[in-house]
């Protein structure tokens, strides 16, 4: 028996051993004599989560810190892996990931380039935060790491008033390329991950990041994601790229994807679930600061299955003045039959929130429950229109699923439409 499934024997049980070495990461795969790898439970971690395992997280990531490869390309380049081996770990001090360090302070050490924490595969490899302290984060990103990978694990909150992560970037440093893959979150949470810049007074606040095959689950009293932690400055705009492909995002209640500024957002397929029927919820809220510079706004959703499961659920909340939205070829007519359906407003835009004008909103191939609601004032629409093309309206029979509230019609368009199970009259207006 070689080193690596000893360990696991030990870790999981000898009946488990088959299917865990089916699906272990190739970058999980080293043992305590890997020079590549740093093993938490080789520090003391307890992977039955009886005790707590701050120290031993925190002199893992320590040894990988210290392992920098030559000749680097920015910053320090570790040549090793953190490793979490099957198992509930217990963390109960905010930043026992990764140290709490800004990278853009003379003597910090500068930026981390290239950073991997590697488990087993979600609830195989699952870390559970539990502070003692409210208003804490698991792990703050000060300037400090870039290329940051972490996969196969599953993050758990106990506090409500807990956050996942912390990410800090200006014109200089940024936290750029930032990548989960197969990793889950779950339980109660402020907020997942939010982005800031360190003074608000800079552009360009890269943070480059996606989400591949992740599940996002628990409730979030903010948001999963916070793009704009400071939205009352006006240069905090640059927030670029953002890409979630082929997620699981089925949580309780709360925002999925809080944007206060603006940036690139693009999320591809996946399954898109809103659970609690006691309590509102949103998967897209965009806020609509007036006085942003002429930047990206940019929100495109392709392939997605939306599910709301009440009049409390909306799929977007958009205040945003100008940019772009698309959905293309999505459906969230899956509780189309309900009572509440009909009425339902599930799409809201605010086209008042810096004059009388808002973003430039495409529905193409959509199939589309209850009713769009545009906000407007009293002065005609200056920027902005709602176009309808090839889409399915599964809860209107005689008309456009589009209405609004307020003395202006805004710009619309519906083209080869279906309006139950008849084709809708093409109307373009004005």
């Amino acid at each position: 028996m070689d080193n690596r499934r000893a360990f696991l024997v030990g870790a999981v049980g000898v009946g488990a051993v088959a299917g865990v070495l089916g699906g272990v990461p190739a970058s999980a795969a080293g043992g305590g004599d890997d020079p590549y790898s740093v093993d938490v439970m080789n520090h003391g971690a307890d992977p039955t989560g009886a005790r707590p395992s701050d120290a031993a997280f925190r002199a893992a990531a320590a040894e990988v810190l210290a392992s920098f490869q030559g000749a680097p390309i920015s910053g320090a380049v570790p040549k090793k892996v953190l490793v979490v081996p099957p198992g509930n770990y217990l963390l109960t001090q905010p930043d026992s990931l990764l140290p709490n360090v800004d990278g853009g302070v003379a003597g910090s050490g500068g930026i981390v380039d290239g950073i991997s924490i590697t488990g087993y595969g979600k609830r195989l490899s699952r870390i559970t935060y539990s502070p003692t302290a409210d208003d804490t984060t698991l792990w703050t990103n000060r300037r400090r790491y870039k290329n940051i990978r972490i996969s196969g694990l599953t993050f758990v909150s106990t506090n409500p008033t807990s956050s996942f992560n912390y990410a800090v970037s200006d014109n200089k440093a940024g936290v750029q390329d930032t990548w989960y893959t197969d990793v889950e979150w779950r339980g109660d949470w402020t907020r997942g991950i939010g982005l800031d810049s360190p003074t608000g007074a800079v552009a360009d606040l890269n943070s480059e990041m996606g989400w591949d095959h992740c599940q996002i689950g628990g409730s979030y009293s903010d948001a999963f994601l916070v793009i704009g932690m400071t939205p009352a400055t006006a240069k905090q705009d640059q927030f670029l790229n953002y890409w979630f492909r082929e997620c699981k995002v089925e949580f309780q209640s709360g925002v999925f994807v809080r944007n206060a500024r603006g940036g690139s957002m693009n999320f591809i397929g996946g399954s898109y679930v809103l659970i609690d029927e006691s309590k509102p919820g949103t998967f897209f809220k965009l806020d609509g600061t007036a006085g942003r510079a002429d930047s990206v706004a940019r929100l495109y959703a392709q392939g997605i299955r939306f599910e709301l499961r009440c009049a409390l659920h909306k799929v977007i909340d958009s205040s945003w003045y100008k940019g772009h939205i698309s959905f293309v070829s999505c459906d969230d007519t899956a509780n189309a039959y309900q009572d509440f359906a009909a009425d339902a407003v599930s799409h809201s835009y605010a086209f008042t929130a810096s004059g009388s004008r808002g973003p430039m909103v495409r529905y193409v191939d959509c199939a589309l429950l209850g009713r769009h609601e545009v906000r407007t004032g009293t002065a005609p629409i200056t920027a902005g229109k709602v176009v309808y093309d090839g889409s399915r309206f599964a809860n209107r029979t005689a008309a456009g699923i589009l209405g609004w509230v307020g003395g202006a019609t805004p710009r619309h368009e519906y083209r080869d439409c279906l309006a139950g199970g008849a084709y809708l009259a093409d109307e373009k207006k004005p």
